[in-house]
């Protein structure tokens, strides 16, 4: 039976937007990135900010669509969500049930969000949704001379010469950014999670 819910598709993904700009961060963590990155920049890195907060609407909109498109989830096993009129069952023109045209649409979601068929399911609650990461890119050329939170320079000459780099990894600790301590390469945080 249909309902007066909006189907699910890639337009969905332009609502609830996300931020990337450290301002739309948290207090404390909010200084902490602003200092690091500065430092990173300031040492000659290329920084691109991918993500900072995510509204809790889209990491739920991120998260169905990828459950769905993985074949994880049956659009009909989601739970409605009171803030989110979406409909995840496609129906055919008689009002049945379309599983395959319901999944496409799903795919076409999770696409759109750029979420890799491969990566960990979006979670529903996280450290982006507490305005409390960053997801960026950083790399460089050559050896990189930063400034510490200390007010000291380190130089840093080890490879990989990205955001994956050890050295890099404990500067950014000691100006409480934390690298993921999971598999989530761009991603920092105020604990690493």
């Amino acid at each position: 039976m249909p309902t007066a819910n909006e189907v699910s598709g890639p337009q969905w993904v332009a609502r609830f937007p996300g931020s990337s700009r450290l301002d739309d961060l948290a207090e404390p963590f909010k200084s902490a990135a602003v200092r690091f990155v500065t430092a990173v920049r300031n040492a000659g890195c290329s920084v691109t900010i991918s993500a900072t907060f995510r509204p809790p609407e889209r990491a739920w909109l991120m998260r169905f669509s990828t459950a769905i498109a993985r074949g994880e989830m049956q659009p009909e096993d989601v739970k409605p969500n009171p803030a989110i009129a979406i409909e995840w069952v496609h129906r055919t023109d008689s009002g049945a049930p379309d599983p395959a045209k319901s999944r496409s649409a799903a795919i076409q979601m999770r696409d759109a969000y750029r979420i890799s068929p491969t990566s960990p399911l979006p979670a529903l609650a996280s450290r982006h949704t507490e305005r409390n990461a960053v997801d960026m890119s950083i790399s460089w050329v050559g050896t990189l001379k930063i400034v510490q939170k200390d007010g000291s320079t380190r130089e840093i000459s080890s490879s990989p010469r990205t955001g994956l780099n050890a050295e890099l990894i404990q500067v950014g600790a000691d100006y409480g950014v934390i690298k993921a301590q999971f598999k989530d390469d761009p991603h920092w945080s105020n604990d690493g999670h």
